[in-house]
């Protein structure tokens, strides 16, 4: 049995040497566009079909053998000087295949002409916006605002398409398992569907603060006035107040009393020392208010 099926098999390849190397046999490939010599400072700026169907003929072996990567219809843009849409005819001539391969274009089938559309090649800086969705572990709180590195990215492409861009964002990062600890993450970018885009960078990374829930107490914040050129000489009564706030306990720990500011506006209301007036508490990014008293001063000029 083993003669047999050795045999049998030595037929077969003696056969598909001598089918392969005297007959001539038709192909149909699918062959990629290549455009060369568009001149600098111009970009192809819509979707070129992305193959061409071209049948070739040649003897069977070369028809298997080639290798069909270094196979391309190459269009010649070199005369393209400025912006616009061309169309260009696709002929045998355009196919471009290794040499001394017993091989032959006969025909192009479609497509027999494609459309050029081209754009001034631009670049621009553009700020990079974080998504984010999270949720808070009970207790703890998100401190600072969220950095994002690099916190820009270049993009290069078809001036046009890029005109109302401002911004770039990142995919939303979505922590719903009550977060306890600071996030430093990789996340990718949504990148414009712009045709011929280059872009520099395709994700960022994101880090957030997030730290226990805490609470301080200032007892003597002095009050400061505004709207006036003479602070000098008016008097607030009483002069200091406590302001409680919360915020994260490493931020807390840092925090000073002049850190918060708490001001009477004199512009709006005339002081005579009868009249309450409302204060305007400024505290730090990530720091927010639970009490303040007193809640009303009095003000005197002297």
């Amino acid at each position: 049995m083993g003669l047999k099926v050795g045999s049998l098999a030595v037929a077969l390849l003696l056969w598909f040497h001598i089918a392969t190397e005297k007959d001539i046999y038709e192909r149909v490939l699918e062959v990629p566009i290549q455009v060369e010599g568009l001149p600098s400072g111009l970009v192809i700026s819509a979707e070129l079909p992305p193959v061409v169907q071209v049948r070739f003929n040649g003897r069977g072996k070369r028809l298997l053998t080639l290798p069909w990567r270094d196979v391309q219809v190459v269009i010649d843009a070199s005369d393209i000087l400025t912006r616009g849409t061309r169309t260009r005819g696709i002929g045998i001539g355009n196919v471009r295949y290794p040499e001394g391969q017993d091989l032959h274009v006969v025909e192009i089938l479609e497509p027999e002409q494609i459309t050029i559309e081209t754009d001034r090649l631009v670049s621009r800086q553009l700020p990079i916006v974080a998504r984010m969705e999270i949720q808070c572990a009970p207790g703890y709180t998100l401190v600072g605002s969220v950095s994002v590195e690099p916190d820009t990215v270049t993009l290069t492409g078809p001036g046009s398409h890029m005109r109302g861009l401002s911004f770039v964002e990142t995919d939303t990062l979505r922590l719903r398992r009550r977060a306890k600890n600071p996030i430093d993450q990789e996340i990718p970018l949504q990148i414009p569907p712009i045709y011929n885009l280059i872009v520099e960078t395709y994700s960022v990374k994101i880090m957030q603060d997030i730290q226990s829930l805490g609470e301080r107490t200032f007892s003597e914040v002095p009050v400061r006035f505004e709207g006036t050129d003479h602070p000098d000489r008016y008097l607030a009564q009483p002069r200091t107040a406590s302001v409680t706030v919360s915020g994260g306990v490493r931020l807390l720990e840092i925090l000073t009393v002049d850190d918060i500011r708490l001001i009477l506006d004199l512009s709006r209301q005339r002081p005579d020392g009868l009249t309450p007036l409302i204060p305007r508490l400024e505290l730090p990014r990530g720091i927010s208010r639970l009490r303040l008293e007193p809640q009303y001063f009095r003000v005197t000029e002297y």
